[in-house]
């Protein structure tokens, strides 16, 4: 274990730190399709799953359900996502309007051209074990 102190030799800051970072790329490529980088990412999930409930978003996620429902707010707005009941459950599914699949359709080579510029930048194959990496830690919630 790493013992001293300071913002170098903190996990929790170096990871923040690359996570704002990234996002604000991801922001910049996306800015013209009028979706954060966090909207994007909550439409491809939703699209990916065809339909999914509010509590299963948020695991996906890996949001608080009340950061999730603010993030919602926008895009059911803008009429990108709806509520549909689920049959025999007390829970709503989210889906895609005809709107928000026609937006995330725009937005997808904005997203690409980000994820390219994050490539160049890192090299594609670090790009990649960063990816796997991150994605490979778990955490117990």
């Amino acid at each position: 274990m790493t013992s001293g102190f300071g913002p170098d030799l903190c996990h929790n800051f170096a990871a923040r730190r690359s996570a704002r970072s990234l996002t604000r790329l991801y922001d910049q490529h996306l800015a013209s399709s009028g979706l954060s980088a966090s909207q994007y990412s909550i439409l491809a999930v939703i699209d990916a799953r065809g339909s999914i409930t509010i509590a299963d978003l948020a695991e996906q996620m890996v949001m608080e359900r009340t950061t999730l429902m603010r993030a919602l707010g926008p895009l059911e707005k803008a009429r990108l996502i709806e509520r549909r009941p689920v049959e025999r459950q007390r829970a709503n599914a989210l889906a895609l309007t005809d709107a928000g699949a026609a937006r995330l359709h725009l937005a997808a080579p904005l997203w690409e051209a980000a994820q390219q510029a994050f490539e160049r930048s890192a090299g594609p194959d670090r790009a990649a074990q960063l990816r796997d990496l991150i994605l490979a830690i778990g955490f117990e919630r």
